[in-house]
């Protein structure tokens, strides 16, 4: 009789974790976003559909950011001829600090501050650095925080191009 109860009690205990088990991953698409960029332009996110987006999020004081600045720049120019757009966003950093950044690491993708934080509000980020790869149709496909290696970029786009 006891043990009937123990196990009833915990199939009751187990049972909500069973819930969502079969679902399949929902399916997120990036919500838009425009920012200025260094140079004086703007980047407006939905106007790079039908091209494969890498946002890279950082700040220049974050040591993780700094290591993996040169990855990104080297698959940058690795998969310039494909229809790959890189994106770099600094957050919570002053301009000029997110400026020399760029300068020091060389990098030549487009990058500006999100001085109001409306692009990491609209992608949901959370710490640095965090590295959306986002499909031709603007399907967010993975969502990497931490540093990024050049293995890792290549590989997940490779999966979108």
């Amino acid at each position: 009789m006891i043990r009937r109860a123990l196990i009833a009690s915990l199939l009751l205990l187990l049972l909500p974790l069973m819930q969502g088990c079969d679902e399949t991953p929902k399916k997120v698409y990036a919500a838009d976003f425009t920012l200025k960029l260094f140079n004086g332009q703007t980047f407006t996110l939905s106007k790079h559909k039908g091209e494969a987006v890498v946002v890279n999020f950082f700040a220049s004081w974050c040591i993780p950011c700094r290591t993996e600045a040169p990855a990104l720049e080297a698959v940058h120019l690795e998969y310039l001829q494909k229809k790959v757009i890189f994106l770099g966003i600094a957050i919570k950093d002053t301009d000029i600090a997110a400026r020399d950044f760029v300068k020091k690491y060389g990098l030549t993708f487009p990058a500006g501050l999100d001085k109001d934080q409306k692009a990491k509000d609209a992608l949901g980020v959370y710490g640095l650095p965090t590295t959306f790869f986002i499909n031709a149709t603007g399907l967010v496909t993975y969502t990497h925080s931490g540093a990024v290696t050049e293995e890792l970029i290549k590989h997940e786009l490779d999966k979108i191009l």
